[in-house]
């Protein structure tokens, strides 16, 4: 180690440090790596491929496994691909490569770990070095798995860790020497401080003062993470208290509206927003714990971990904040929304967003919602998850109304999944699940209380039909669509099209639960029993929609009995017969594929009572295979018109070959971890998916998702396949023929 402050250097190099049986773990993962039929040339295609993106993608798992090891070191040696974004195996990949080629694979290694951490970051674990160590340094502020990769690592490799970041740590500002510190830190408070410290030594004495100041002073400028420093008198110490990050906001504040303070006056305007300037998403919750050893570690994905709210107001705030007039806070706070939103939504001011939290009302939350729901289609995927932290933090009915709306209306993806995990954090705070949320929060319109047309010398009861069309009844006890127009005598003629306007509302919000319920019984979202006869059926809206549907109650995803509610609102079966079931017991929404032989009677039973169902339910499209089969005969024509609208509709091109850019093949992704794939002849072009003629689908099969569907064998059965989701995806298929 060279001494000297601000030159400080690691020449440490990589070594292996293998944990007992672990190298032998990781080459048992070999057979699992699947490649398809060994083709005779490839010997000959991997020794002249001079990267890795040279090979088609099956000659890259099988040159890892079993190819010729000179060329193998050699091209994992080579400088990062991307290729390996194609390849679903990457986890077992990674393994079976360190325990074949160890220090030969870093390189490979770390461009994969790099590129999903929170999946790949384990691949690091058995290696030692400087390279690792800023890599996994990064990771302690990830949400996902990740950061449990880069503790784990961090204790495994302490002393080299230590030695590596240290200079990291001395050096220019910027994220490498936030990550070292970071990395720093967290060896400290895991027990290993003392390395730490003679490590640090180890590089000089500045280099140990500087350590010493970084473990014990302020990370990233965060007041609450302020520790005081040996030897500081009573009046540092309140003085370090009282700091507050002193710079200038860009944000054009000049006519905020002026906050009345309950003991009189107004509250300082300069000091207000000193304080909201540090406004900010609090510490990353831990993610769930990992399976390091495990033949299959358990993954959580930055999206799917834990979110942070917004960080409680500190003393300071929280005072100001306590004395000034609430209305006036939240007005001040939309004036300065507005204002960031004016100024392009700079993310250095995205505090004024965050401050939402501390301000905000339910007036605020309508504002804030609608632009909270377009920022993902604007790519501002940033700031619409701080906006679903402001709405779950201030998490009153109506800021979670509107969570709930834009997750529904959300299509998948990383930024969805974040406003679920959002959702069930918030539902999760008052005992419920986001399904039983949604029931409660479903609102009412005033139906439970009785809504009246008042004209004023007359009125009229409103009154909704089963499906939720909103009606009047007039003085001699007659229905009416809608009530007779004003006359001179009224003297509320406003009342009439604010009838129409109840009456316009009434109705989107019945379409919109009827959406959220179906999604319910494609996604098998249960509630409790009770809750059917104790939430849904007392509801105005939702009682109406639950009455005219097919319900049953399921054991997981196995439907155990269907049941219908009857006019009194019991329960009752196929036979007619009252069903008593458990309060407790998980009840949800049937799909027609679900009941096999019981759909015709069902179907007879609401042809009966005239019960016409809210959305496509027992007479929905479907399909049902047989239980042992794993394979389905395939159909053709398919023209790349068809081809191309099933893949915008939750299809994906599989199997690419590099070298004739062809896909042979598509999928869809299945509940349960696996995947329906069709294969096509001929294949489609991957580039611009031109018209290519006539295509056929020669075979349709079932294969897990962590495969990249090269075996020749077809080994799930269609029986172990969800049947919702089969139902769903087989129709779609079907449905490309037109």
């Amino acid at each position: 180690m060279n001494s000297g402050f601000g030159w400080l250097h690691c020449d440490d190099v990589a070594v292996m440090a293998w944990q007992d049986g672990e190298r032998e773990l990781w080459w048992s993962r070999a057979p699992a790596l699947d490649h398809g039929l060994e083709q005779e040339h490839w010997a000959t295609a991997v020794t002249s491929a001079d990267t890795l993106s040279d090979l088609e993608p099956p000659q890259v798992p099988w040159l890892i496994a079993k190819g010729p090891e000179s060329t193998g070191r050699a091209l994992l040696g080579s400088p990062p691909q991307t290729l390996l974004l194609r390849h679903r195996q990457r986890l077992d990949m990674g393994r079976v490569a360190a325990a074949r080629f160890e220090l030969d694979a870093l390189p490979f290694l770390l461009a994969e770990a790099g590129q999903n951490p929170d999946r790949l970051g384990l691949l690091l674990s058995p290696f030692r070095g400087p390279e690792p160590a800023a890599l996994v340094a990064g990771w302690l502020r990830h949400l996902g798995s990740a950061r449990l990769w880069a503790r784990l690592w961090l204790c495994r490799h302490a002393e080299s860790a230590a030695r590596a970041l240290i200079p990291a740590a001395a050096g220019k500002a910027g994220k490498a020497r936030q990550n070292a510190a970071d990395g720093l830190r967290f060896l400290s408070a895991a027990g290993h401080g003392p390395i730490v410290a003679k490590t640090s030594a180890g590089y000089g004495p500045e280099a140990r003062t500087l350590v010493e100041a970084l473990l014990t002073g302020v990370p990233g400028g965060s007041v609450r993470s302020r520790r005081a420093l040996p030897g500081m008198t009573d009046d540092e110490l309140s003085e370090r208290a009282a700091w507050r990050p002193s710079r200038k906001s860009k944000l054009a504040l000049e006519r905020l509206p002026e906050i009345r303070a309950l003991a009189g006056g107004v509250v300082p305007e300069e000091l207000l927003l000193g304080e909201l300037m540090a406004a900010r998403l609090d510490d990353p919750p831990e993610p769930a714990p990992g399976d390091p050893a495990g033949a299959v570690p358990l993954v959580v994905e930055s999206s799917a971990a834990a979110q942070p709210t917004v960080r409680a107001p500190g003393p300071e705030l929280a005072a100001l904040i306590a004395g000034a007039d609430r209305g006036d806070l939240a007005a001040f706070g939309r004036a300065l929304l507005d204002a960031w939103l004016d100024a392009g939504m700079p993310p250095a001011e995205s505090w004024a967003l965050l401050a939402q939290a501390h301000l905000g009302d339910d007036a605020t939350m309508d504002v804030l919602a609608p632009q909270v729901r377009s920022w993902p289609a604007r790519s501002r995927h940033a700031r619409a998850v701080d906006g679903f932290a402001v709405l779950a933090t201030v998490g009153t009915d109506a800021a979670l109304r509107h969570l709930l709306a834009i997750e529904t209306n959300m299509v998948g993806g990383p930024t969805n999944e974040r406003c679920l995990v959002y959702l069930a954090q918030a539902a999760a705070v008052r005992g419920l699940s986001v399904t039983q949320l949604a029931d409660r929060l479903t609102i009412t319109h005033g139906l439970d209380a009785g809504v009246v047309v008042d004209y004023g010398p007359r009125s009229f009861p409103v009154i909704a039909d089963e499906h939720l069309v909103a009606q009047v009844v007039n003085a001699a006890g007659r229905v009416l669509a809608r009530p007779p127009k004003p006359g001179v005598k009224d003297t509320r003629p406003a009342a009439y099209p604010e009838f129409l306007q109840f009456k316009k509302d009434l109705r989107a919000t019945a379409t919109a639960q009827a959406v959220r319920l179906e999604k319910d019984m494609l996604d098998r979202r249960v509630r409790p029993a009770r809750d059917v006869a104790g939430v849904l059926l007392p509801h105005p809206v939702l009682g109406r929609i639950a009455r005219r549907l097919l319900w049953g109650e399921f054991d997981g995803r196995r439907l155990v009995r269907a049941l219908r509610i009857a006019e009194d609102g019991s329960l009752a079966d196929r036979h007619d017969d009252v069903a008593q079931v458990d309060p407790g017991a998980a009840m949800g929404i049937v799909h027609p594929a679900d009941l096999g032989g019981e759909l015709g009677a069902w179907a007879q039973i609401f042809a009966d009572y005239e019960i016409v169902a809210p959305f496509p339910q027992l007479g929905r499209a479907h399909v049902t295979v047989p239980g042992d089969a794993a394979v389905l005969p395939g159909f053709g024509p398919l023209d790349a018109d068809q081809l191309l609208g099933l893949m915008r509709n939750g299809w994906h091109g599989n199997g690419y070959h590099i070298r004739s850019g062809i896909h042979d093949r598509i999928g869809h992704r299945l509940p349960g971890g696996l995947f329906l794939l069709a294969e096509l002849s001929p294949g489609m072009p991957t580039s611009a998916y031109q018209a290519t003629g006539a295509h056929r689908i020669t075979e349709i099969w079932v294969d897990v998702d962590g495969s990249d569907h090269w075996r020749p064998d077809r080994h799930t059965r269609i029986g172990d396949v969800d049947p919702i989701g089969l139902s769903e995806a087989l129709v779609e298929l079907y449905g490309a023929r037109g």
